[in-house]
């Protein structure tokens, strides 16, 4: 590790929603210094979220990372600067009929599907138009036979907190065997295919990324879980779902006492850091 680089080898990973970006979904002066003082001193920076294509192209350009971004909650790896889809999988067809059977047994849910070349909503609701605000996507309405699952990476059901909680509850009672579902918000419940998440996700991006460099990740909901304990290091705001608190727990993460609204990516950074030099002192 070379003096002036003390990062090299350490590569950063964090959500966006709720852990990196502000409430109103700006990134803080604080966060945009420690990720440039990070990559001054050899670190990788990167994402991982639960957005879509559409979604991310924004954050994309402003934080352009320096490897392949970590989409659709690990649906997809696309690689910025190439323009390139790395790694994407799909829905299994199974998923039209559970979508058929949602919608007709929670008819207020808003549910879309989303794929490179849009976000379809084949039932709206109050709060499908809530997140189609705070992701600035232009709906385009579909039928579920005019862009079936099978196209898509996946599907997402925006309904209040405890229609969502009844929807998780009713789809785990399934027992599905080819699909993946998760919470990345209060507000909604995503379908993935199979075997997908961040941390799959993850595990691929390691491939990619050069041998031996340590991982520190970072995230707030339930479907950062599995990329947390799949990374080196992990760590998550101070306002994380319980179920992320015992994750970074079990890990030995870090939890730290800040928010995204006032710098926990900055604090941190700077754990992470920490963390890497302290393990590199100690085997060199």
């Amino acid at each position: 590790m070379k003096q002036d680089m003390p990062y090299q080898g350490l590569v950063l990973i964090t959500d966006l929603d709720g852990t990196l970006l502000l409430p109103d979904k700006r990134l803080s002066a604080v966060d945009a210094e420690a990720i440039a003082d990070f990559r001054a001193k050899g670190g990788l920076f990167g994402i991982a979220t639960g957005r879509g294509l559409q979604a991310a192209k924004e954050y994309l350009a402003l934080l352009q990372p320096d490897f392949p971004a970590i989409l659709y909650n690990g649906v997809m790896l696309y690689d910025a600067d190439a323009e390139e889809v790395r790694m994407s999988s799909r829905l299994p067809a199974t998923v039209n009929a559970l979508l058929e059977d949602l919608m007709v047994r929670f008819p207020d849910a808003g549910v879309e599907l989303l794929n490179e070349e849009g976000v379809y909503v084949i039932q709206d609701g109050e709060y499908e138009r809530m997140h189609l605000r705070i992701t600035k996507i232009t709906p385009v309405f579909r039928t579920l036979k005019e862009c079936p699952a099978e196209l898509c990476c996946k599907s997402l059901c925006a309904a209040a907190e405890d229609v969502i909680d009844q929807m998780l509850a009713y789809v785990g009672r399934l027992g599905l065997t080819d699909i993946m579902i998760t919470k990345s918000n209060p507000h909604f419940l995503e379908i993935l295919p199979q075997g997908v998440s961040k941390g799959s996700a993850l595990a691929e991006l390691r491939k990619l990324l050069p041998e031996g460099v340590k991982i520190g990740a970072s995230g707030d909901f339930d479907n950062d879980i599995l990329m947390l304990k799949a990374a080196d290091y992990a760590g998550c705001p101070a306002d994380s779902q319980p179920s992320v608190l015992e994750a970074i727990a079990e890990v030995g993460g870090y939890c730290s006492e800040k928010t995204c609204a006032d710098g926990f990516f900055a604090d941190w950074k700077e754990e992470a850091c920490a963390r890497y030099q302290n393990a590199a002192e100690v085997s060199g």
